[in-house]
């Protein structure tokens, strides 16, 4: 069964600088006019948030990604579960559940059969075992509330606390739950300097989802009047179509394949893109994507 392709709607939130800003049923509609045949819709604003979102406009919008021929790969849930150190006295990990709850509702409102989430975010002076044992416990409970909705959790290989394989599968099989599995980013493969393919294979079984990110990597200079030199003190990360940049994209979709993954190839544009954020740019880089996915397919 060949994969499909997916668009996360977070691209279009306007979330990085200047780019372009659609309503959720603005993005809806344009995912169907890019012809791709699923949506991932980011669970806050100002796309698929729960405060927004009333079983009226649920229902809505349940019609409206039905009406367009798309179905709904995941819902992204954005979480840390590394909370609970500055106040103890304070809700953190509670908090993160009732949010955590009302995207499941959501989900299964929609007929997504996964919710994506993120371990922790590191923070200083807090021992990392300490944090990472928070992690686990939240996502415990996470886990069993979202078996009771049927829906998977897949854990994105992004934030801080276990985002290298070794420590994700660790972490996986510490919280011991059937539900938890994997979102597979490559630019966080290729951030942490694994090898690809490889890499990918390492998740057979746990591999539910995916989100697909090529990136250009662009060093950033002062000026020094005093010799008359430019200094590289920084790097600038932009966003390109797929295989225009330095992700592996062939190797990561041959592995995917390889290991029968059984969900989609999800677009994501959540970083400035070179050419700017107009709704054009945005399109084309999609477009691009689009094809190159489709081709790397048709080799298979």
């Amino acid at each position: 069964m060949q994969m499909k392709t997916c668009l996360h709607s977070v691209g279009y939130s306007g979330t990085w600088g200047n780019q372009a800003s659609l309503s959720l049923e603005g993005f809806i509609d344009k995912a169907a006019e890019l012809g791709v045949d699923a949506v991932e819709l980011a669970g806050k604003r100002p796309h698929a948030s729960p405060l927004d979102l009333t079983p009226r406009r649920l229902s809505a919008i349940r019609h409206r990604i039905a009406d367009r021929g798309l179905t709904v790969a995941c819902i992204a849930s954005y979480h840390d579960w590394a909370t609970y150190f500055d106040h103890m006295d304070m809700a953190y990990q509670e908090k993160e559940l009732v949010y955590l709850k009302a995207v499941l509702q959501m989900a299964s409102a929609l007929g997504a059969p996964i919710v994506r989430t993120y371990t922790g975010f590191m923070k200083e002076g807090v021992p990392y075992r300490k944090q990472w044992d928070t992690v686990a416990a939240g996502l415990r409970q996470a886990c069993a509330m979202a078996a009771d909705y049927g829906i998977t959790l897949a854990l994105q290989n992004h934030s801080c606390i276990a985002s290298a394989p070794d420590a994700l599968l660790d972490l996986i099989k510490e919280v011991g739950a059937d539900n938890l599995k994997v979102s597979l980013e490559a630019t966080y493969i290729d951030a942490h300097g694994f090898p690809m393919e490889e890499t990918v294979k390492r998740f057979k079984g746990l591999a539910v989802h995916t989100h697909l990110l090529d990136v250009i990597r662009r060093p950033v200079y002062a000026y020094r009047p005093e010799n008359v030199t430019f200094e590289a003190v920084d790097e600038d990360v932009m966003a390109v179509p797929l295989g225009q940049g330095i992700i592996d994209y062939e190797g990561f979709i041959r592995a995917l394949a390889a290991i029968d993954y059984p969900g989609v190839l999800c677009m994501e544009m959540c970083t400035p893109l070179v050419g700017g954020g107009s709704l054009e740019n945005l399109d084309n880089c999609i477009r691009q994507s689009k094809a190159y996915i489709e081709g790397v397919l048709a080799k298979l």
